[in-house]
């Protein structure tokens, strides 16, 4: 069985530390054969993807992963094989960078108000010319020792609760819906996304649901494939054992694709492997079938 992963991030995502060639150095040492870099609403990696894919001699897959609203909800919508040098997407990511650049001081302001104590001139250094991430200022937030006595910081500090991925914990427990940092943003809806994605040649897939919602996963999917959506990431780092397998046998029962990925960040998400989605020979046949579909490089 091949070992797959079509959704890894590179340092073209905001919130992923490395370069595309170093992505396919660690592709190479976790055996893995077919590689997506399905980067934060940028299809900018592909070519570069392509040229170290050859290389390495790791088949590519052109992804992409889109930030957008579905109900009440935020999802993520994986683009799989679509047109290469597609301009759409480059607007796709000039909005969201517009949304983000918006809601950034936003977020800051509410982490103050918390007492957390932020360098904001670190934190817009460290982005660089990238839009600071949530998971860039809980780094600088956990580093100051301004904070250190501050009891909030206490579950994400080694050794404790949420120190095992103390930056995307972070992220989730303050930034998340509903949350006292959250941001409501208005994300393009799902059905515009899944449009563009068709309308390039591509396979509109619903990323990791069970990062996204915590029941009813299978419901809000059958609202989803009513816009289009074609596939499903079954398998995925943030599923366990029964939600793999009800995932499965919806999408076996409905003809959907089924895709796997780890969404493997680097230091944002330490405990995230490459290659990890571990299948089975027939679940590696279902991932396989829906590389049938596409075109590798």
């Amino acid at each position: 069985m091949q070992n797959i992963d079509l959704h890894v991030h590179s340092s073209w995502s905001d919130d992923a530390d490395f370069s595309v060639s170093r992505l396919m150095t660690i592709a190479e040492k976790e055996n893995v054969s077919v590689l997506s870099i399905a980067d934060h609403n940028s299809s900018s990696s592909v070519e570069e993807a392509i040229y170290w894919g050859h290389k390495y001699n790791i088949h590519v897959l052109p992804g992409i992963e889109i930030d957008c609203s579905f109900g009440n909800n935020n999802y993520h919508l994986l683009g799989y094989g679509y047109r290469r040098h597609s301009t759409d997407f480059a607007e796709v990511k000039r909005n969201f960078d517009r949304l983000q650049h918006a809601a950034t001081p936003i977020k800051i302001e509410k982490l103050k108000a918390l007492g957390l104590f932020l360098d904001e001139e670190r934190l817009f250094a460290l982005a660089g010319d990238r839009v600071p991430q949530e998971e860039e200022m809980a780094e600088l937030i956990l580093e100051d020792e301004r904070n250190a006595g501050n009891a909030l910081l206490i579950p994400y500090r080694k050794g404790n609760a949420r120190g095992d991925m103390p930056l995307i914990n972070f992220f989730w427990d303050f930034f998340g819906k509903g949350k006292s940092c959250h941001v409501e943003i208005a994300f393009p809806p799902l059905q515009d996304m899944v449009e563009i994605i068709r309308s390039n040649g591509g396979i509109p897939v619903i990323a990791h649901i069970g990062a996204n919602v915590k029941s009813g996963h299978t419901d809000v999917i059958s609202e989803m494939v009513k816009s289009g959506v074609m596939g499903v990431e079954v398998f995925s780092s943030y599923h366990n054992n029964d939600l793999r397998q009800q995932l499965y046998d919806y999408a076996q029962e409905r003809s959907l694709l089924m895709t796997c990925g780890s969404d493997f960040h680097g230091k944002n998400k330490p405990n995230i492997r490459m290659g990890s989605c571990q299948l089975n020979q027939a679940e590696s046949a279902k991932v396989e079938a829906f590389l049938d579909r596409v075109t590798l490089f």
